[in-house]
């Protein structure tokens, strides 16, 4: 009989909820060259828990390989317990970035899990065949095998003492790794709630120090042969289109995805892919950093589906010098704006708030230039120290006097072998230069970032905005200060949304997870009640639940800002129009409870066409829009953004869990209704006052 391996990359999916929806890349990847290499043995891959907790008990491996990150960690950990418990002959090998950078914490990380035999180092395509080799010598004795040594590995001796060799260097000819794709082994995995992973190079160029590929190890860049890659994209997209349809993604793992020549090329290739087997609707991709010419005409090429995705981090120089970013030429960035904005094609950005040197008034600085820079949405991270990163080690969170907090991760928690499990995330939430109370206040900013600009909910009334002389940041930055001298479902989201940033963390790790295990909070946390992503949850209850409360409060910053300029007094018929344009945008956004109400068209009365007087771009004179009578309007989601929501809701359902998965997998016009007239409808002077007095209201 074979020699029996597995190989985990485990996902939480507890409670009909997925923490992580990608296939398996990295153990497909070792599968791939064990089935080439190794024809002898028996490999098999595993990413839901449940599967592997029943094969491990009816037929246990010889060797089991559990995949590393931070997602991950005690779940892989909770594997190899399991399977050590029920043979304690069984190789247990671990492998991944999810550990400390210096070497002596890496030998205090194997000492405090005694239930792993060996951690491999660096990339484990083909170091996975050479501990199965290495295994086989040693016949199966898990003692031998450790005391012989493995190299790019830690292992554990007879005699308990652990051995570390040196990390093997990179393996350059990537494509000698056989293709997972054309062979069959993600089959499987076509479920229709997995998405399809795919890397067409690997490395980085960018030392990065909050980055576990920020080190010198990863800077060489690796490239997989371009007609490889549109052979696995078109079987991908064949798999999917006879397969699993309603799986509209595809992820890049790439650090810097079309900052390359050839990058263009593959953009273009999906762009046929799309035009064929309706697949990709959305690409989700890490953009690179610097080359604007070459990620725009990628950007291009995909037809819409992949977003310009410039993660700046931060704005400020010493910042930048302090993570060893400064490489990244800025400059870039403007340039793509100009672009992006003139072709119409959307931009997303990111900052990470507490960052060295970082304080609120230069995170602060930061959303303000990316805002008035055109950037559609600006998605605002706390710094999360990953093992494996400069950041994370002894002496860096000493120089910069990092306080450091821990909280469950998303989703990421379950009850498997009888037991429950959960992984939890360590963040910063102060430093020598950001205080704790400052990092709420730039949580709540970034609540309202989200509920109020991400997505364009209210581009055409900023535009507006701007054409009586706000700026864009001024705009937003003015929604916090709203928000807290609001009443009614917006204070209360608010003030939920402070309570639960403050309650979501813990002084250690252990003390979190004590939290989460007493039974009354793991039902909340099964719930969604407590420990969801906030930023997630808050936006699709803005979206959604309480949309028409958010408008109110949208167009009462609006008018007030308008009015402190003195500029209502250029538009005649001010009030009345400013009511039919709030109505208008009420009803142009889906939303709702349930999926009846999310898909169903809204209908309103208007006495101006709104929708013509955005397409003509928004003059300020607008009386030439108005119309002889009172109109009937109805708001209805087009073919394409009804399949797509659909699709979605079907996938990820309406309850708040499912809402909050769903809101960074669609595609932003899928929740944008088309304005079509219905019929005249006669308007009473009373409906019309209770329309200038909506236009008014904050809540």
């Amino acid at each position: 009989m074979k020699p029996l391996i597995y190989l985990a990359d485990l996902r939480y999916n507890y409670a009909g909820v997925l923490a992580n929806d990608c296939m398996p890349l990295g153990i497909a990847y070792m599968k791939a060259v064990m089935d080439r290499d190794l024809p002898e043995v028996d490999s098999r891959l595993f990413v839901y828990p449940e599967k592997l907790d029943a094969e491990i008990a009816a037929k246990p491996p010889d060797i089991i390989m559990l995949s590393n990150y931070m997602w991950c960690e005690s779940l892989s950990f909770h594997f190899a317990k399991l399977a050590k418990a029920m043979n304690p002959d069984m190789l247990v090998v671990m492998g991944g970035p999810n550990i400390p950078l210096e070497s002596s914490r890496q030998i205090a990380y194997m000492e405090a899990h005694p239930e792993i035999d060996a951690y491999v180092l660096g990339e484990g395509d083909f170091l996975a065949a050479e501990v199965v080799r290495r295994f086989l010598d040693a016949r199966g004795n898990v003692a031998r095998f450790g005391d012989n040594g493995m190299p790019s590995a830690i292992v554990r001796r007879s005699d308990g003492s652990l051995h570390m060799e040196t990390i093997w260097e990179r393996h350059k000819e990537i494509d000698e790794i056989p293709s997972p794709w054309l062979s069959g082994i993600q089959d499987e995995f076509f479920d229709g709630r997995l998405a399809p992973l795919v890397e067409t190079n690997r490395g980085c160029p960018f030392t990065c120090t909050f980055c576990a590929q920020g080190t010198r190890w990863y800077t060489k860049v690796h490239n997989f042969d371009v007609g490889r890659m549109k052979e696995e994209l078109l079987y991908i997209a064949r798999r999917i289109h006879s397969v699993c349809p309603n799986m509209g993604t595809l992820r890049i793992a790439d650090s810097n995805y079309g900052m390359f020549e050839r990058d263009i090329e593959i953009s273009a290739f999906l762009g046929q892919m799309q035009k064929e087997y309706r697949w990709p609707i959305y690409i989700d991709a890490t953009t690179g950093k610097n080359r604007p010419e070459r990620i725009i005409k990628s950007v291009e090429a995909a037809s819409g589906a992949l977003v310009l995705y410039q993660a700046v981090q931060s704005l400020d120089d010493n910042v930048l010098r302090n993570v060893k970013r400064q490489t990244i030429k800025l400059e870039a960035y403007r340039q793509l704006q100009v672009h992006m904005r003139g072709r119409g094609l959307r931009s997303n950005s990111d900052l990470i708030l507490g960052l060295p040197g970082e304080t609120l008034e230069t995170h602060m600085s930061a959303v303000r230039k990316l805002l008035d820079a055109g950037v559609n949405q600006v998605t605002n991270f706390q710094l999360m120290l990953l093992k494996g990163s400069e950041l994370e080690t002894e002496e860096v969170r000493k120089e910069f006097d990092f306080r450091c907090m821990y909280r469950v991760l998303p989703k990421n928690f379950g009850v498997y072998g009888g037991k429950r499990v959960m992984d939890v995330e360590e963040i910063v939430v102060a430093t020598d230069t950001l205080s704790f109370e400052d990092y709420v206040r730039a949580r709540k900013h970034a609540l309202a970032s989200v509920a109020f600009w991400h997505d364009d909910n209210f581009l055409e009334l900023v535009k507006f905005a701007e054409k009586c002389g706000i700026q864009r940041s001024d705009w937003l930055l003015s929604i916090v200060p709203a928000m807290e001298a609001s009443h009614g479902k917006v204070k209360a989201f608010l003030d939920a949304f402070e309570r639960e940033t403050r309650g979501e963390l813990f002084p250690s790790r252990e003390e979190c997870i004590d939290f989460y295990m007493r039974d009354e909070n793991w039902e909340k946390l099964c719930r969604s009640e407590i420990g969801d992503n906030l930023m997630h949850k808050y936006q699709a209850i803005a979206s959604f639940h309480i949309w028409p409360e958010i408008c109110n409060l949208a167009f009462a910053v609006t008018r007030s800002l308008i009015e402190a300029k003195g500029r209502q007094s250029e538009i005649p018929g001010f009030d009345e129009f400013f009511a039919n344009f709030h109505r208008y945008l009420l009803n142009q956004h889906a939303h709702g409870r349930t999926v009846e109400e999310i898909l169903s068209p809204g209908q309103t009365a208007l006495t101006y066409e709104v929708d013509r007087w955005i397409e003509e771009g928004m003059p300020l004179d607008v009386q030439a829009f108005r119309l002889p009578e009172p109109a009937e309007f109805r708001f209805v989601l087009d073919d394409e953004a009804e399949r797509g929501l659909s699709s979605a809701l079907s996938t990820w359902s309406s309850d708040i869990r499912g809402l909050t998965k769903m809101m960074k997998r669609i595609r932003v016009f899928w929740l944008v209704r088309t304005c079509r007239r219905a019929f005249p409808v006669p308007v009473t002077a009373g409906d019309m006052s209770r329309l200038s007095a909506m236009a008014g209201a904050g809540d």
